[in-house]
């Protein structure tokens, strides 16, 4: 009897223990799936915060890129654009002597003389266009002409200094570069 009791016993805690196990066993494996849970939950947040501050980067990078190859090729359109003109203000005083430009002469001093309305002025040009230009003012007899080599063309300025009418080319020229760069710079 003793040896059933003891068998019994032997028994019941061996099905205890093997409960006790289990129970372990399922406490342990619900830990670990815990764990590694957080532990992917951390990786994804980590891995997600890092993605996000790597694109930001990137893209600060990118933008920065784009603005810097923007400045370059403003920086070398400004280049040619000054090339361009640098070349066009050195053809202007062999246009001064062009026929083109003696017929266009009359209307550049009416213009410049219009913007003074009927103020006493002096009509400054270069010795060479002196006579085409009294020729144009005829009859004016508040406007009188002077010679000046400095000027490729004609300004008026009003005889108390206070209005000065730049219709020389290369006042038209800069007057005119907005335009003449969009063209320029639309050629192919």
């Amino acid at each position: 009897m003793l040896d059933h009791l003891l068998a019994a016993l032997e028994r019941e805690a061996t099905g205890q223990a093997d409960a006790v196990r289990a129970a372990a066993r399922a406490e342990a494996d619900r830990i670990t799936t815990d764990a590694e849970a957080r532990l992917a939950r951390r990786r994804s947040d980590t891995l997600g915060a890092r993605t996000a501050e790597l694109r930001g980067e990137a893209e600060r990078a990118l933008g920065e890129a784009r603005r810097s190859g923007r400045k370059a090729v403003l920086q070398a359109r400004e280049r040619f654009l000054a090339r361009v003109f640098d070349a066009a203000r050195g053809m202007l005083p062999a246009a001064l002597e062009s026929s083109a430009y003696r017929t266009a002469l009359p209307g550049h001093v009416a213009d410049a003389v219009r913007a003074v309305g009927d103020e006493p002025a002096v009509i400054r040009c270069p010795a060479a266009l002196r006579e085409a230009v009294r020729s144009a003012v005829l009859g004016r007899t508040q406007l009188s002409v002077e010679s000046d080599a400095t000027h490729l063309g004609v300004t008026v300025t009003t005889a108390d200094g206070a209005v000065i009418v730049d219709n020389t080319l290369e006042g038209r020229l800069e007057r005119l570069r907005p335009q003449l760069a969009i063209q320029v710079l639309a050629r192919p």
